[in-house]
């Protein structure tokens, strides 16, 4: 409509005040509504009329930081309540594109102090997270509700209740101007043109859901209704027990009742009088007391109207002579055709007045309401009569009972009487919905009107029961597609991944996988905090359909996993738990090509795999090992602290290329060359003696870990060495077991392979105590610092995380600045952690745990281990690859029995001319049926009396070189036959050859005797040799 027109219909606007220019000055203020009859046309000529629909904002969603009984107030609404339905997910999307948000802490309460806390739980922590939506409000207005709408909002009909205007979000380019935090509303609209402002408008909410309540509640305006809380300031306003929170300055969680949206509608309760001339000298008024909004609903702006602003019930204004008076009685909207500091040079600016629907009047006589009361009704914007105490709560079970009964046409008859019972709960809580959902009601027309009426999806009953979970599978899509929600991830994860998916690009990525997630397991907010913690950890580029659907992708992990098993529960599990996260294929196919380079590494100085060891290789003469099986452990210890003793005085001096060369191992007493066998169980008695007591490495939750740096001197088989040397060498020693492929049982933390690998980059971790962490202060970085220090020691890692997560000021309380009798900062020690500074003080801790305890020592370990190992090697390498690398898979599972079978039959099998022959393959069969039948304990001692060591590669056991052998001991008779080889009888046992991996068996008798015989070899042999 264009300018002219709207001048046109401006000057058949009425006299501003109803009534006339003759009322008197002593007229009462229920005759200034005799004239106001109901206007249908449409505007500017008409308002209206309008409906109202529920929204799902409730109780503790809004924060209200300020109210004055004259200027109205601000509310605040939290960002993470935007999760709760696509509509307010595309919503949230546009208000980042227009920077709507307020990033921003809560002023502090009065008297709280510095330290204080928060009085509110609705309020977040201090973090990036902290994004909230502000939202200005009317001045409040008291209202009576009746009988059926107290039940149905479930409080007392004697409480008072109180309504306010919320006005929308002003969309950049489409807004008068002002933002929430100016008192006074003058901004960059006021030059800007009708024209103008109504493409901005339609641009900008274009992309949204007009239709979602929620949406048209923050686009375009609605109502709350809350209970007053009395802020009792200075003495002399103490008398007013009915002022609510007016005055407040501190954020406070608002008592929402119902939050309701407006929506046009031809038979709306909620009706406007005809178009009443605005005066100036009112907008001077209101524009002073902030109260004019900027304007977004795009049929208002087409008309060129540019502000507007609720004016509440029986708001006093002057008249030409000055004096005040009730403009409406039942409040209104004024709206202003210009710019807030230009003058109302064509007349166009007016107001509606509400008019009450004709059968509101019918309770006027009603004794229990009284004249006043039935005033104060007259401004709910919409139609309820009072009713007989009780009647309710008859009417609903009534309802519930022919829900129970199926009498769904009656069911609808009561509903479009009690439109409010459609979210109200019975006995035990139960709704109109969980018994629908328990029939299996799949009515879309029932449930459509359900969910416009403000039934709530996730209502519990009293048992803590969600209607889904009442439902069948059909009736829970159907209800999720109505209600707008996410299909169920486990009954349909296609559809549940397109529905997280927002950008379409066929990754779900953080932040998405982090809403869907907490949604599908109804966090609370910690649990959404830990959600998005275990994304950050375990898919920081998102996941793709294939990484959800696969065998072992996310669906199955959250199938099977013991943390969500947890979170189904709504028990919050350990974020961190200990053991290493499963490698990625890239992951692997690296690892490969470090074994690779080491292979080129080695062949360089002559070593050849299942090969002696070359003729340049030192010589270590060392004692011999004890025993291995029923031997005293703390005996063997003692050995391998003497190996290790001999050991260390041999080769402390050597250089990096002298490790390489090698060395030849001569246990005393053991005769025989050394190819490889000796090797591994040289190092398996090294890594046994490092690693087998506290004397050296301090012991950890999920290891051993350096002593710290003011430990100089550590205890070396009797003899004190300095610690830096034995830390260097202890380098060395892993790098060269890494070198020659040995596996050993090294329980040094993954700390310090995470920190040998950020070492081998060309630009080096650290260069002094006090460098800046590499840890982004972001909550990303934040996570990734503590998956460092759970690769440590995850308990504190978890108990960090609930420190700058979820421990309340009154826990917080008891923690200083301090980390094991260590000052953080200077003045640790007499620094309590609050949630001010808690961040800062988790970051601390993880700094002087990860770098500064230990640094010297982890310096000396890294310099050890490139001596021998050069850092280019590990590019590219996963952080605790070289720890996989080096223990290897200590549980030998059915399917690497299986595997190792397939290696060995027939490939394996000796002699080669007889592998064929079914006597040999029988053999072979019976003799991995003995193995598959055993537990994991005899599977891996039969590996270390096979191979030399306990435990497979890490990439399986196609990478064992030599490749393993099992030889049956007999030879050819004749042109077909065969027979055992004399030296060989049935009674001998068997005998592993670890240099080589193979094995010798005996041809067997039976099955019996085989199973019998491996076993008395297995449990009984000495370190790297067969017992015979």
């Amino acid at each position: 409509m264009g300018n002219c027109s709207v001048r046109s219909i401006c000057r058949k606007a009425l006299p501003p005040w109803p009534g006339g220019p003759g009322t008197t000055r002593g007229q009462k203020s229920q005759s200034v509504n005799v004239d106001l009859v109901p206007c249908m046309e449409p505007f500017p000529e008409g308002l209206g009329p309008l409906t109202v629909r529920n929204t799902r904002l409730r109780s503790g969603d809004m924060v209200l930081l300020e109210l004055d009984a004259v200027a109205g107030g601000t509310v605040r609404l939290d960002r993470r309540l935007f999760s709760r339905s696509r509509a307010l997910m595309a919503l949230e999307a546009r208000f980042d594109r227009q920077g709507a948000w307020t990033r921003r802490q809560p002023r502090p309460q009065n008297g709280s102090g510095g330290g204080g806390s928060s009085s509110s739980a609705a309020t977040p922590a201090k973090d990036v997270e902290a994004t909230f939506l502000d939202l200005r409000i009317s001045p409040p207005h008291a209202v009576n509700l009746p009988v059926p709408m107290c039940a149905a909002l479930g409080i007392a009909p004697e409480e008072e209740v109180h309504f306010a205007w919320v006005y929308p979000v002003p969309f950049e380019g489409c807004q008068g101007g002002e933002s929430s935090e100016q008192s006074s509303p003058i901004g960059k609209a006021d030059n800007l043109t009708a024209e103008d402002v109504s493409e901005a408008s339609g641009d900008c909410l274009e992309e949204l859901d007009q239709e979602d309540p929620d949406v048209s509640f923050l686009t375009v305006g609605g109502y709350i209704y809350f209970r007053p809380r009395v802020d009792r300031g200075p003495p002399e306003h103490r008398h007013d027990t009915r002022t609510p929170l007016m005055g407040a300055r501190r954020p406070r969680e608002l008592d929402l009742l119902s939050a309701r949206a407006i929506r046009f509608c031809p038979d709306g309760a909620l009706q406007f009088s005809a178009p009443r001339r605005w005066e100036p000298r009112w907008t001077e008024r209101l524009v002073h007391q902030g109260r004019f909004q900027p304007i977004t609903a795009r049929k208002w702006v087409a008309a060129g109207a540019r502000y507007v602003c609720w004016v509440r019930p029986d708001e006093p204004l002057p008249d030409a002579n000055g004096r005040m008076r009730n403009l409406a009685h039942h409040g209104g909207f004024a709206f202003l055709f210009h710019g807030l500091q230009e003058p109302d040079t064509d007349e166009r600016d007016r107001y509606f007045a509400v008019v009450a629907e004709p059968d509101l009047t019918r309770g006027e006589k009603t004794p229990s309401m009284g004249p006043e009361g039935l005033r104060r009704s007259f401004s709910l914007p919409f139609n309820l009569m009072e009713t007989p105490r009780g009647h309710a709560t008859l009417q609903l079970e009534k309802l519930l009972e022919l829900a129970r009964r199926e009498r769904w046409a009656l069911v609808r008859h009561l509903l479009a009487e009690y439109p409010h019972f459609a979210g109200a709960r019975g006995k035990g809580g139960l709704t109109l919905l969980h018994i629908c959902a328990e029939r299996g009601v799949m009515d879309v027309e029932l449930l459509t009107s359900l969910k416009e009426l403000g039934a709530v999806w996730d209502a519990p009953d009293d048992e803590g029961r969600l209607p889904e979970a009442l439902a069948s599978r059909p009736f829970r899509a159907l209800a999720r597609d109505i209600w707008g929600l996410s299909p169920d991830m486990f009954e349909d994860p296609e559809g549940w991944f397109r529905y997280w998916d927002r950008n379409t690009n066929g990754v779900l990525e953080p932040e998405e996988l982090g809403q869907a997630l907490a949604s599908a397991y109804h966090c609370d907010d910690i649990g959404v905090q830990w959600v998005r913690s275990y994304v950050n950890l375990h898919h920081r580029a998102g996941v793709d359909k294939a990484a959800l659907l696969s065998e072992r992708g996310l669906l199955h992990t959250l199938q099977t996993s013991e943390e969500f098993a947890c979170l189904r529960q709504s028990r919050r599990p350990p974020l961190f738990l200990g053991r290493g996260e499963p490698l990625k294929e890239a992951d692997w196919a690296r690892l490969l090509q470090l074994e690779a380079h080491l292979e080129q590494l080695r062949a360089g100085y002559g070593w050849e795999a299942g090969k002696p060891a070359p003729r340049h290789a030192l010589p270590l003469p060392l004692p011999a090992p004890s025993p291995e099986g029923s031997a005293d452990p703390e005996e063997r210890l003692r050995t391998a602290q003497g190996i290790l003793g001999f050991t260390f005085e041999q080769t402390r001096e050597l250089s990096g290329h002298a490790w390489r060369a090698g060395f030849r191992i001569d246990f005393a007493g053991q005769e025989g060359l050394d190819d490889g066998g000796l090797t591994k169980a040289w190092a398996a008695e090294i890594a046994f003696a490092l690693f087998g007591d506290a004397a050296i490495f301090d012991t950890r939750p999920i290891g051993r870990f350096f002593k710290p740096d003011d430990v100089e001197m550590l205890p070396l088989d009797g003899v004190m060495i300095p610690s830096v040397e034995i830390y260097r060498w202890t380098g060395r020693f892993l790098a060269y077991v890494l070198y020659q492929r040995c596996l050993v049982d090294c329980r040094l933390c993954p700390w310090a392979f995470r920190f040998l690998q950020r070492a081998s980059l060309p630009r080096h971790f650290f260069h002094s105590r006090c460098a800046t962490p590499e840890w982004g202060q972001t909550p990303e970085g934040e996570d990734s610092m503590l998956a460092d220090l759970a690769s440590l020691d995850h308990t504190v890692a978890n108990n960090l995380w609930r420190v700058r997560h979820e421990m309340s000021d009154d826990d917080l309380q008891w923690l200083d600045f301090t980390c094991a009798g260590a000052e953080l900062e200077p003045g640790g020690g007499d620094k309590q952690v609050s949630k001010e500074n808690r961040e800062l003080y988790v970051r601390l801790f993880c700094t002087y745990l990860l770098k500064q305890r230990c640094q010297t020592h982890l310096q000396a370990f890294v310099t050890g281990f490139f001596d021998v190992v050069p850092p280019r090697l590990l590019h590219g390498v996963h952080e605790e690859g070289v720890l996989r690398l080096l223990v290897g898979r200590a549980e030998v599972s059915d399917l690497q029995v299986r595997d190792l079978e397939a290696l060995v039959i027939p490939g394996g099998l000796i002699p080669t001319k007889l592998r064929d022959h079914p006597v040999v393959r029988q053999a072979a069969h019976w003799f991995f049926k003995a193995v598959r039948e055993s537990d994991g304990t005899f599977r891996s001692r039969l590996l270390e009396f096979w191979l030399g060591v306990g435990r497979l590669p890490l990439a399986g056991v196609v990478t064992l070189r030599p490749r393993p052998r099992l030889q049956i001991m007999v030879q050819q008779d004749g042109a077909k036959g065969i027979k055992r080889i004399g030296s060989w009888p049935a009674e001998r046992l068997p005998e592993g050859h670890t240099c080589g991996n193979e094995l010798w068996l005996a041809l067997p008798e039976s099955y019996a005797q085989l199973h019998s015989k491996l076993h008395l070899a297995v449990e009984n042999f000495e370190a790297g040799f067969a017992l015979r």
